[in-house]
């Protein structure tokens, strides 16, 4: 998410269904308490959570 991967390249990437990132994705949007990818990869830059 971080490099702009689309959920698609993130589940060929992981070797998972689309549905199962767009689920993680969206409990990952609620822990951070935002709405978008953009806001969730500020947040997480912010709590130290990526570099």
């Amino acid at each position: 998410m971080a490099t702009g991967s689309s959920n698609q390249e993130i589940a060929d990437k992981l070797f998972i269904s689309l549905p199962t990132v767009k689920s993680h994705t969206s409990n990952l949007f609620m822990k951070l308490e935002v709405r978008r990818r953009t806001e969730a990869v500020h947040k997480a830059k912010s709590l130290g959570l990526l570099p």
